[in-house]
C-alpha cells in the first residue's frame, strides 16, 4: 500500500516517522528547502522516551493508496492541486487538520474522503526534526479498510470512528475557545483560565450552541474542556497564538470565524484578531 503524507510539521512529520517505523511504504511532500533538508540528514523524531531518524521517500510517483494532508487550512488550495496528479476514484484521502472548514474544500477531489481529527502535542523543532512533547496521541478516523490496513501492526492509538462528526466537534470545541482566547490575550492555557475563566465559558456554551445546530450534541462536554484545560501544562500555548507571536500566517479563518458566523460573541474576538492578522 502506497501512503502519502503532505507536510511535514509536528503531524505530519510524526506520523511519517512511526509509520516508516512499522515497514509501511510512505512518501513525504514538503517545501523543496526541508525535502532538502531530510533528504541529506533524514527526518528526527525526538519522542518522550527515546529518538530515532528515518528516511522517507521524497519524490511522487503513480497513484497513492492513502494520503495525509496534515497542512495548515491556508495551504490547502495549493495542496490539493498539488496532489491531484497522483490520486484517483480509489485513493482515500485524510485531512487531519483543524476545524471543520476544510471538508467543504476537498470536495475537489476525485477521491474518497475520511473525516478525521487527532489529538498529539508536537512541533517542528527545526527543520527535519519533530519534537513530540508528551505521550499523547490519539488519532479518530472514519473507518475504513485501508485505513484499518495502514496503522495495523503501529504501536498508535487510533479510534475507527462511527461517529466521526461528534469526535471532531468535541476536539474544535476545545481549539477554538483556547486558540482564540489566547490569541486575543497572548497569553498561555493557565492564564487564561485563572483570568478569564467566564470567557472560557461564554465561549463553550456558543460553540456547543453551534454544533447542536449541525446535529451534534456536546451538552455533556464542556466540564470535561474545563477540566482538560486545568490539568495541561499552565504555559501551553495553541498553534494559532504562536503565529500571531510570530507574525506568521494563521488559521483564524477555520478556526474563530467558522463559528463567528453564528455567534455575535464569538465574532467580537474573530473581528480584532482579524484586524490584527492583516496589519502583520
Amino acid at each position: 500500500m502506497k501512503i502519502l503524507i503532505v507536510g511535514a510539521g509536528g503531524v505530519g512529520g510524526y506520523l511519517a516517522g512511526k509509520l516508516l517505523e512499522c515497514k509501511k511504504n510512505v512518501t513525504l511532500l514538503a517545501t523543496p528547502k526541508t525535502e532538502e533538508i531530510i533528504k541529506t540528514n533524514g527526518l528526527k523524531i525526538i519522542d518522550v522516551d527515546r529518538e530515532f531518524t528515518v528516511y522517507p521517500k521524497l519524490e511522487l510517483s503513480g497513484i497513492y493508496d492513502v494520503v495525509f494532508i496534515t497542512t495548515k487550512y491556508y495551504d490547502l488550495d495549493s495542496v490539493i492541486e498539488e496532489i491531484k496528479p497522483y490520486i484517483n476514484k480509489n485513493t482515500v484521502v485524510v485531512p487531519v487538520l483543524n476545524g471543520i472548514a476544510h471538508f467543504e474544500k476537498l470536495k475537489k477531489l476525485n477521491a474518497e474522503i475520511l473525516k478525521a481529527c487527532i489529538y498529539i502535542l508536537s512541533n517542528k523543532k527545526e527543520i527535519g526534526v519533530i519534537h513530540k512533547k508528551t505521550p499523547l496521541f490519539y488519532l479518530c478516523v472514519q473507518d475504513n479498510d485501508k485505513i484499518r490496513e495502514v496503522f495495523k501492526n503501529c504501536d498508535l492509538k487510533v479510534k475507527f470512528s462511527k461517529n466521526i462528526d461528534e469526535d471532531i466537534w468535541k476536539k474544535y470545541l476545545f481549539i477554538s475557545t483556547f486558540a482564540t482566547l489566547q490569541s486575543f490575550y497572548m497569553k498561555p492555557t493557565g492564564w487564561i483560565m485563572e483570568n478569564r475563566r467566564n470567557e472560557v465559558e461564554k465561549f463553550l456554551d456558543e460553540a456547543i450552541r453551534i454544533a447542536k445546530e449541525y446535529g451534534v450534541d456536546l451538552k455533556d462536554e464542556k466540564e470535561k474542556v474545563i477540566k482538560q484545560a486545568l490539568n495541561i501544562p499552565y504555559e501551553s500555548k495553541m498553534s494559532m497564538q504562536i503565529d500571531f507571536e510570530k507574525g506568521n500566517n494563521t488559521e483564524l479563518e477555520t478556526i474563530t470565524g467558522y463559528l463567528a458566523k453564528k455567534s455575535k460573541f464569538i465574532d467580537g474576538y474573530y473581528k480584532e484578531l482579524n484586524a490584527r492578522a492583516i496589519k502583520q
